[in-house]
């Protein structure tokens, strides 16, 4: 019995250490996409096609073409998959995260004006 525990606690830290990886892939590859597409999320936002959100997303307005919507669409999921991840590295509540990030989106957008 204690080999079969043994087998199986081993089999747990490998699935977690697994699981801890690919979580961290998926958060790096969230920011190399959204670095990727940081100049016309900009762009969006310089012409009003855009706008943060107090929750921090991105807020499309509805005028803006489907490629537009989908690069928006895109733009949050990778935001959430950011702020999903310093939810968990930090304890914060997903909403808590969500405001500072808001806050901190409108600091640097202000300063850039």
């Amino acid at each position: 019995m204690k080999h079969v525990k043994r087998i199986f606690c081993v089999a747990l830290a490998a699935f977690l250490g697994f699981a801890c990886i690919v979580r961290a892939d998926a958060k790096d590859d969230a920011k190399a996409r959204r670095r990727a597409r940081r100049a016309q999320i900009e762009q969006m936002v310089e012409k009003g096609e855009a706008a943060e959100g107090g929750n921090g997303y991105l807020e499309a307005k509805a005028s803006v073409s489907a490629d537009k919507q989908a690069l928006v669409k895109a733009e949050n999921s990778d935001r959430k998959i950011g702020y999903e991840a310093i939810a968990k590295e930090t304890g914060m509540a997903l909403a808590d995260v969500q405001r500072q990030a808001a806050a901190a989106i409108r600091r640097i957008r202000a300063s850039k004006k």
